[in-house]
């Protein structure tokens, strides 16, 4: 039976909430509202992330019954400590402008179960790019991570709206797909992958690895209701009118027919060796630079044109006053510009694109740098959101990490693949873990015209 023809059919839809027991009672008295940070304000307009893990039929003695029941209590328990994820998000229009914050109510996170007909693990891995399955119809997406009866496509969400949705379908195969959905105002993606890593530990009977932080946002990642209007914003940096910005997020994928999404494997071992020959930086700031000029070449960017890349730094462990286990929104968003003839300059595109990077994250991680940025989305006019400056058709948005824990056993085996829907426009790249370790995915959207040039020499 072919893809298309498949059918979805949900079987249960609850919602759970934190299981506080007697020894941890007293966790009921924690703070109950708590602000979400200036990288969530800038970002107020965009829709909730979508994930989904793709599992083999489990061993005979493990019912699919089973593994949702402990799946179920395993959330349950893993809740109690990420507790602003069963929250809400409450949304005002403050004289400072749109503000945000999580009521940590225990309202509970949408739990949905579901059977599929037509749906084969090996059917959906035909296009497989190590670890990750590709071609699957945007139609049986949506079906594998719906949202019950809840709205999440109204911007801004209303009160009742769960911030976290996990869907969990049994395949027709006896395999088995693991969908997240989360609202990216409260979560970014280290966040989230942190979550479900420790949700699967807890399912196999574990301790979580990293002990959960939660915690007001530290005052260099925090929005503040100090709104000067005439505040001077960091070279590259505009007003966006929040207008626009929602038209942006509304935009369904069939209005961006005109672009395609795929996925590019890397090595581990071309990664090392663009390090050894390019002592000093990192493996992102590497082969991100590596990508950015590709992107440039199929675009076919001239020589005076500008390029921007835009990117999010992971704040966590990096700035003292930032848990490496915080949970909910520690990123700041930032990004280098420059013409495409400095990029390509003395004929060394990999290393300059990699310096811009270092020496950009290298200012933003710090409590000033991080600081400079909160002060920017917290200030302007009401209507307009500090935004950097781009032009889309010469722009590349990165996003996501490679080393996000995807590939966790949940107590029934490893995911072999994942997956993600599709964004509704292009001048995307989202990183991922492939199969192997220490190899990269990229899934990277551009216009048809783009894609079609798009390659990758070895190095």
């Amino acid at each position: 039976m072919a893809l298309e023809s498949s059918k979805i059919t949900v079987t249960n839809i609850c919602l759970v909430s934190p299981s506080y027991s007697p020894e941890n009672v007293d966790l009921l008295e924690r703070k109950k509202q708590m602000r979400l940070c200036a990288a969530s304000h800038m970002i107020w307009f965009v829709p909730y992330r979508t994930r989904l893990l793709f599992f083999r039929k489990p061993p005979p003695h493990l019912s699919f019954e089973a593994i949702v029941a402990n799946l179920k209590s395993s959330l349950a328990k893993a809740l109690v400590e990420f507790y602003p994820l069963a929250g809400r998000l409450l949304v005002s229009d403050s004289e400072n402008g749109l503000r945000m914050d999580v009521v940590c109510n225990d309202k509970g996170v949408l739990f949905i179960e579901a059977s599929a007909t037509g749906v084969t693990v090996e059917e959906l891995a035909k296009d497989e790019v190590s670890g990750h399955f590709e071609g699957i119809p945007a139609k049986l997406v949506e079906d594998l991570a719906q949202c019950g009866d809840y709205d999440i496509s109204t911007i801004p969400w209303s009160f009742d709206a769960p911030l976290f949705i996990i869907q969990v379908t049994e395949l027709s195969c006896g395999g088995i797909c693991i969908s997240v959905k989360f609202n990216h105002q409260l979560l970014d993606g280290a966040g989230t992958w942190n979550f479900v890593k420790s949700l699967a530990e807890v399912c196999c009977g574990k301790s979580m690895s990293l002990k959960p932080v939660v915690v007001e946002t530290p005052p260099c990642i925090a929005v503040s209701d100090d709104h000067p209007t005439d505040f001077e914003l960091p070279a590259g940096f505009g007003r966006a009118c929040n207008a626009d910005l929602l038209k942006l997020s509304t935009k369904s994928t069939s209005q961006s027919a005109e672009y395609d999404m795929k996925c590019f494997a890397f090595k581990k071992e071309m990664i090392q060796k663009m390090k050894l020959e390019n002592p000093g930086f990192s493996s992102f700031q590497l082969l991100t630079s590596f990508i950015w000029s590709r992107v440039n070449a199929a675009r076919d960017l001239k020589d005076d044109e500008t390029t921007t890349l835009v990117f999010a730094a992971n704040c966590r462990g990096r700035i003292k006053t930032v848990p490496k286990g915080f949970v909910g929104m520690a990123v700041v968003y930032d990004h280098v510009s420059t013409k495409v003839s400095s990029l390509r300059a003395q004929g060394n595109e990999l290393r300059n694109g990699a310096d811009l990077l270092k020496k950009k994250i290298g200012d933003l991680l710090t409590e000033e740098g991080a600081g400079l940025y909160s002060k920017a989305v917290s200030s302007g006019d009401r209507g307009f959101t500090a935004f950097p400056q781009s032009k889309m058709e010469t722009a590349l948005i990165v996003g996501s990490s490679f080393y996000f824990p995807v590939f966790e056993d949940f107590g029934f085996g490893k995911p072999v693949g994942m997956t993600l829907v599709r964004p509704s426009d292009d001048s995307k790249l989202y990183y991922f873990p492939g199969k192997e370790e220490g190899d990269v995915v990229a899934y990277i959207g551009l216009t048809s015209h783009a894609m079609r040039k798009l390659s990758f020499p070895q190095v």
